[in-house]
C-alpha cells in the first residue's frame, strides 16, 4: 500500500521564519550549533530544502537569525534578573541561577563559543546590545534599588562571563578537578555577594555624616 505524503501547508513568510528559528533552536539545544543547517531545519519542519533556502539564502543567515533570537532571550533574562535583584525580589544566588540556567538550557553558551571560533563578526550585535544594557537598567529603581548604577557593568560582566564559561566546560572541569557539581555557580553567587557587600559598606562610609 502506498501512503501519500502529507500535504505541505503554505506558510506566511513571518510564520515560516518563526518556525524555522524555533526548529533551529531545538537543533541547537540537542546537537549543538554546527548541526544548524538549511537541510536539518527543513527536515525538522517537513519542508522542502528550497523553501528554507529561499527565505534565508544561506546557512550563515539562518545561524545569524538563531543567534539573534537566542541572544535576545539571554538579554531579557539578564534584564529581568538584574531588575529583580535591584528591587530586592531575589538575592545574588537567585540572579546567578537565572543566568546560568539560561545558558545551560538554551545552548547560547555553545553558540557564542562556536561563533567566536568561526565568525567573530556575527558576535558584534551581541556586544552592541550588551553595551546598551547598563544604561537601559540604570535609573530603573521601581520598588527601590539595592544596586547602584555604577555597579551594573561589572555585575553583568561577572555573571555572564561565569555562566558562559560554565556552559562550555564547567561540569567537565569540575569533574576533572574533583569539585562538586555546580561549583562555578555557587562561587559566582558568593563573589557577587561579597562584591556587593563591599560596595554597600563603601557607600555608607561616603555618605555625609557617616562615622569614619
Amino acid at each position: 500500500m502506498t501512503i501519500a505524503p502529507p500535504r505541505r501547508r503554505r506558510r506566511h513568510p513571518d510564520e515560516l521564519r518563526s518556525e524555522a528559528v524555533g526548529a533551529a533552536r531545538d537543533i541547537l539545544e540537542r546537537f549543538g550549533p554546527a548541526a544548524i543547517t538549511l537541510q536539518s531545519v527543513a527536515g525538522a519542519l517537513g519542508m522542502a530544502h528550497g523553501s528554507i533556502t529561499h527565505h534565508f539564502g544561506t546557512a550563515a543567515n539562518l545561524q545569524a537569525a538563531v543567534a539573534d533570537d537566542v541572544i535576545g532571550q539571554l538579554l531579557e533574562d539578564v534584564r529581568r534578573g538584574v531588575r529583580a535583584l535591584r528591587a530586592g525580589d531575589i538575592d545574588e544566588a537567585g540572579l546567578v541561577d537565572l543566568v546560568f540556567d539560561t545558558f545551560a538550557q538554551t545552548g547560547v553558551g555553545r553558540l557564542i563559543g562556536w561563533l567566536a571560533a568561526t565568525d567573530r563578526q556575527m558576535l558584534e550585535p551581541l556586544f552592541s546590545r550588551f553595551s546598551r544594557l547598563p544604561s537601559e537598567l540604570a535609573g530603573d529603581t521601581t520598588g527601590g534599588s539595592t544596586v547602584a548604577d555604577h555597579e551594573l557593568p561589572a555585575l553583568v560582566k561577572g555573571i555572564v562571563s561565569g555562566a558562559l564559561s560554565a556552559s562550555l566546560i564547567g561540569d567537565e572541569l569540575d569533574h576533572a578537578l574533583g569539585l562538586p557539581r555546580s561549583f562555578a555557580k555557587r562561587r559566582a553567587a558568593r563573589e557577587l555577594t561579597l562584591r556587593r557587600g563591599a560596595s554597600i559598606v563603601s557607600c555608607e562610609f561616603r555618605r555625609p555624616g557617616s562615622q569614619s
